[in-house]
């Protein structure tokens, strides 16, 4: 389920111009398909510059989704060349700006060209398209000759820097359990000049920033200067985690990979593949060596090499001479040692509130682009957890080649899902790789597990007396998977189901997903694979179909014992055969695409059979499913009917609170919900979270409070009390 529209119109104020139309809106549209969410733009920048001040609107780079765990603030795309008349110039998307993407702005070079087109491959989406690439493909377009902004009247910074570039973007990204930490970024940059460009450089310009925007108090520089950095050379990554902040918050890493390039060589016209690993090629054929030029500046302050670059010259220079330049130092040792103090100031640096630094991940040269040719580069956006041993407070400051294994493993997938058949990653199409016989290199091509079942979630009547203890649902789901086809073996491979379910509790560090753990597998008898069990404990006689819904669903598990209240993710994923003779490892499906958020809890009561009631009774402050702050705390009353006010008084009859409940549209609405849960939940119908503050939103003392809940339809009120314990 998608969290976010994936296209919307970003609105954008502006100072108003007399007689003048005001700014367009850029587009966004955000990248959600696995377990990172992503915004895109038709204006050559990615990100959100606001995510710390909006935290409750769409993400920047934020993994795992829903966690408010966010990994950047803006990147943009560079493009630097030497004109043929000699001018070098550097067109750039974005900028060393604190207020990011400004209209007109000074560094926003790139203008819209097209709106946003989505298109997906699962044919249960409404995007589905044969052509596309991936599970969530965006296409878009921007370029850098546009002299007023489109469909206003304002100018362009620097119209006389431009280099006559058209930009087509595309995005990609999956939602299989070894790609949905991951998105993909491809352009095609076209020379529509009538002049090559010569000695070409390609850079994501990148501030990335690691912190629970949710949870953190920090804002303006204290909420940039705690990042540690750092960068993997045999991976053409750049990366950044938590080093020194003190929220509540799981440690990650956000990383700006480079996956590729290719490049049309006008000696032979043929388009060849650029990049560091076949620099010996190009090499031979008198070409300069592809490199990957890690470089970082500060946001403010610095000097020399480490300010921010204001002209074009400068950060032509950022883009394509390293830092340390080894071609500054009269021995390698002296060089080799100016680099560890280097990455280890880039490392520490956050710990002591340092660590404002500006990245840039760039490749090149590509000798020269002549006009009409396409120069297509790709990046990745890659994020990973920290290994356990690395969580909590004392885990952030360290990174190490065992805290960033996980980064690593995503880094390589991302880069072999950009691969594709091409395993030995040189560019050509070699002995075996061609997998599907069609005579050309295909990338994005990677083996599949089945397809991601569609699930419904039912609540059933609770159990018992106190139903606050015994509280439970059904998962339902279809037969979606068992028709999957692998595109590289070419086999229904289908073999079973795994559900997960996550524990009370699993949900207060943000990464509710990852702690969800399995509690049943089913999957066919006979085999190699899994437990042999069948699935004769949860298919159907007959599939059942719910009002408004035409999906069959074929099998149901039931989940009782659940306690009410408290924030449960269930999951249902599809895994395939696998090939144990071939070594090939059995794939399953994604838990991020049908995970549902359900709060157990009573059902709406129409006829007055049920006492309303409220819980945790005495509430005592930090109650053990509370946020941090005073503004996320959570008291449910339950047993309420279908629609209803509820007052709190103080014991002298005065108002504190007023709550309209409607069990239709309910879902939660206090900012626990924004910080802890995701809109992909699910609550029963007769439950309402307070959270404790008074309808000025104030927090409120200890001690007796009454309260009366009335029956919208009927009239009937039901009176009671509870106690805050402070």
């Amino acid at each position: 389920m998608k969290r976010w529209r994936s296209v919307w119109l970003a609105i954008c104020l502006f100072t108003l111009m007399p007689l003048r139309s005001p700014a367009q809106s850029f587009e966004e549209a955000v990248i959600d398909v696995g377990n990172v969410g992503v915004t895109i733009t038709n204006a050559g920048f990615v990100g959100k510059s606001a995510i710390r001040n909006n935290p409750t609107g769409p993400p920047s780079f934020e993994y795992p989704l829903d966690s408010g765990v966010e990994h950047l603030f803006e990147a943009g795309l560079w493009i630097g060349a030497i004109r043929s008349d000699g001018v070098i110039t550097v067109r750039t998307g974005a900028v060393t700006a604190s207020s990011g993407y400004t209209p007109g702005g000074t560094g926003y070079e790139l203008a819209q060209a097209s709106t946003i087109v989505e298109r997906s491959s699962l044919t249960t989406e409404d995007a589905f398209s044969a052509l596309a690439t991936s599970h969530q493909d965006f296409l878009t377009s921007f370029v850098d000759t546009a002299t007023v902004l489109p469909g206003t009247f304002i100018e362009m910074p620097d119209v006389q820097g431009q280099l006559g570039a058209a930009v087509e973007m595309r995005s990609f990204a999956w939602n299989f359990p070894f790609t949905e930490y991951f998105a993909i970024l491809n352009f095609d940059i076209i020379n529509i000049s009538d002049a090559p460009w010569d000695s070409v450089w390609v850079g994501l310009y990148h501030d990335l920033v690691v912190r629970n925007v949710n949870t953190t108090l920090d804002a303006g520089g204290s909420f940039f200067n705690k990042n540690g950095l750092g960068w993997i050379d045999s991976l053409g990554a750049s990366y950044a985690f938590n080093a020194a902040g003190t929220e509540e918050t799981i440690n990650t890493y956000g990383a700006i990979s480079f996956l590729g390039a290719e490049w049309r060589d006008p000696a032979t016209g043929q388009r060849r593949f650029f990049h560091p690993n076949v620099a010996e090629d190009l090499v031979a054929d008198g070409y300069s060596a592809p490199r990957v030029n890690f470089r970082w500046w500060q946001f403010s302050g610095g000097t020399a090499e480490l300010s921010r670059p204001s002209t074009d010259d400068l950060k032509y220079q950022r883009l394509s001479i390293p830092f340390p330049n080894p071609n500054a130092f009269e021995t390698e040792d002296e060089y080799l040692a100016e680099l560890a103090a280097w990455r280890s100031r880039l490392r520490t640096d956050g710990q002591t509130s340092q660590g404002n630094w500006i990245g840039l991940t760039p490749i090149g040269p590509f000798p020269t682009v002549l006009p009409g040719d396409t120069l297509q580069v790709t990046y990745g956006l890659v994020a990973a957890l920290k290994p356990e041993e690395f969580q909590g407070n004392a885990g952030k400051p360290i990174d190490t080649e065992e805290s960033r294994v996980f980064l690593a493993n995503n880094l390589n997938w991302a880069r072999r899902t950009y691969a594709g058949e091409d395993n030995n990653f040189n560019g050509r199409l070699d002995g075996n790789e061609d997998v599907n016989s069609n005579g050309r290199l295909d990338r994005y091509l990677i083996p599949e597990p089945p397809n991601s079942p569609k699930v419904k979630i039912v609540f059933e009547e609770p159990e018992g007396s106190d139903n606050r203890q015994t509280n439970r649902v059904s998962v339902y789901w279809d037969k979606t998977a068992e028709r999957s086809l692998d595109p590289v073996s070419g086999d229904f491979d289908f073999e079973g189901y795994r559900i997960y379910r996550s524990d009370p509790g699993d949900d207060r560090a943000g990464n509710i997903l990852d702690e969800a753990s399995l509690i049943a597998q089913y999957d066919r008898p006979g085999n190699r694979t899994g437990f042999n069990n069948g699935f004769a404990d949860i298919a159907l006689a007959e599939p059942v179909v719910f009002p408004g819904d035409t999906t069959q669903y074929w099998y149901r598990f039931d989940a009782p014992s659940l306690l009410g209240g408290w924030q449960y993710l269930f999951s249902v994923t599809a895994f395939d055969q696998g090939d144990p003779d071939a070594g090939l490892p059995s794939f399953e499906s994604s838990r991020v695409s049908n995970a549902t958020r359900v709060f157990p809890g009573t059902p709406p009561v129409s006829d007055g059979s049920r006492s309303v009631g409220v819980y945790p009774n005495p509430y005592r402050i930090e109650a053990a499913w509370d946020g941090g702050t005073s503004r996320t705390r959570k008291l449910n009353f339950y047993n309420l009917p279908p629609k209803s006010e509820i007052r709190i008084y103080t014991l002298a009859g005065e108002i504190v609170a007023e709550i309209d409940h409607d069990a239709e549209t309910y879902v939660g609405d206090i900012r626990w919900y924004d910080s802890f849960s995701a809109e992909n939940r699910q609550q029963p119908g007769g439950e309402h979270s307070w959270d404790i503050l008074s309808d000025n939103s104030l927090a409120i003392s200890a001690g007796l409070y009454l309260y009366t809940v009335k029956d919208m339809d009927s009239g009937e009120v039901q009176r009671g009390k509870f106690v805050i314990i402070k």
